[in-house]
């Protein structure tokens, strides 16, 4: 093949894969729409409080298996209200809870909503792992705060924070977070407090 067909045609990749990728990501928008409206339909007003006094898992209802399905096509909002569920029942007075994993669900759906982008999904499945406060903080558990102080969740920089001023996190993991907060934290805000604790010296736990 000639040189002079060789830049049209390069040209006429580039495009191609910057289209297919375009079209992938407008799918992948219209199928999260798509499941976010068949969630707004499930009758989940009131269930969680019904379901919880009665001990049983919400997808043994109607509307609790409507809010799997939704949530199995990709629904945010209902990976969230399923762990929401969950995470009450771990608490409830009801015995019948104590036969069920409520920890295991709870974590799988948030870590779903998590998934999909959720700034409070990518926290709670970091802070309900984070259950060993005087251990170093486990990498998966700091990439989930990290993905979710950058979307604009306080209490997952603050997480940081205070995991960093224990010693939990080595100033190395810390870096490109670091200079991500230079370039986006506003004097006086909190993502401006957490940067200022990150430039402090803190002695690491020994792992």
């Amino acid at each position: 093949m000639t040189g002079r067909f060789l830049a049209p045609l390069a040209m006429a990749c580039a495009a191609l894969a910057s289209c297919t990728s375009q079209h992938g990501d407008d799918l992948a928008a219209g199928r999260t729409a798509q499941a976010e409206r068949a969630f707004a339909v499930c009758s989940t007003a009131g269930l969680s409080e019904t379901v919880l006094a009665q001990g049983r898992p919400v997808e043994d209802t109607p509307a609790g298996a409507c809010a799997v399905k939704a949530a199995d096509a990709g629904s945010v909002q209902a990976a969230l209200f399923l762990g929401d569920f969950y995470r009450a029942a771990s608490t409830h007075p009801n015995r019948a809870w104590d036969r069920i994993d409520t920890f295991g669900r709870e974590t799988h759906w948030y870590r779903e909503a998590a998934k999909r982008g959720s700034a409070r999904g990518q926290f709670l499945v970091a802070s309900e792992g984070d259950r060993h406060p005087y251990m170093p903080l486990h990498d998966n558990l700091l990439d989930w705060y990290i993905q979710s102080a950058r979307q604009g969740n306080d209490q997952a920089a603050l997480a940081i924070a205070r995991a960093y001023k224990l010693g939990r996190i080595q100033p190395a993991e810390l870096h490109d977070f670091r200079a991500w907060l230079a370039r986006n934290a506003r004097p006086g805000t909190v993502r401006a407090n957490v940067a200022a604790v990150l430039e402090e010296d803190h002695a690491p736990i020994i792992n």
